[in-house]
């Protein structure tokens, strides 16, 4: 398995799963300003869609992708849920995926000073959505993380980084995520605070 990451990025939360699983892969950093390789390779050679995350295995050539990436790797590791919770798992990863890192869009860019403005009021809209969704559990499916939290909790770097409102249940969140051996491996390994 060869991981294709910029740090930072929503590649993160493949990142955490992969050294939670214990499994041997590589890894890559991508520069996405230059989609270049940290190897000099151009990253439109290997990706098509020039962004993160991309996975090479034995079952792909490439697969990209976030919440596709994101269920493979928790397949591939063994960490995927079973069952409703397998499903529910897949929910989110849509949720997330469209919802919170779309609504991100005009905060990465160099947008309006308004659409930003009306970006991160969406954002805090869509985190009460996902307070209510949650009902009070810590983990969005189980009783334990899955590549789901993982990439809720990269959105909600995300959300301190642009000054997005959170409910104070997400900001306990994002610590109970910053505590575990995996998420600060994986932000040492991508040179993250």
């Amino acid at each position: 398995m060869k991981l294709y990451y910029a740090p930072g990025a929503c590649s993160l939360a493949s990142h955490i799963a992969l050294i939670e699983s214990g499994r041997t892969f590589d890894k890559v950093k991508v520069d996405l300003g230059k989609h270049q390789t940290e190897d000099g390779e151009d990253f439109y050679a290997i990706s098509p869609r020039g962004y993160v995350p991309a996975i090479a295995s034995d079952d792909f050539d490439v697969l990209t992708e976030n919440p596709a990436v994101l269920a493979y790797v928790a397949d591939w590791t063994g960490a995927a849920p079973k069952g409703n919770d397998h499903y529910r798992m897949l929910e989110w990863l849509g949720f997330i995926g469209t919802e919170l890192h779309g609504g991100y869009h005009p905060l990465f860019g160099k947008d309006t000073d308004e659409r930003q403005a009306k970006a991160k009021k969406a954002l805090a809209d869509k985190y009460q959505l996902t307070e209510k969704l949650m009902d009070g559990r810590e983990w969005l499916v189980g009783d334990g993380p899955t590549v789901a939290d993982n990439y809720l909790f990269v959105t909600l770097l995300w959300a301190d980084k642009f000054g997005v409102e959170l409910p104070d249940t997400l900001k306990e969140y994002r610590k109970r995520n910053l505590a575990r051996d995996s998420v600060k491996q994986a932000m040492a390994a991508e040179g993250l605070g």
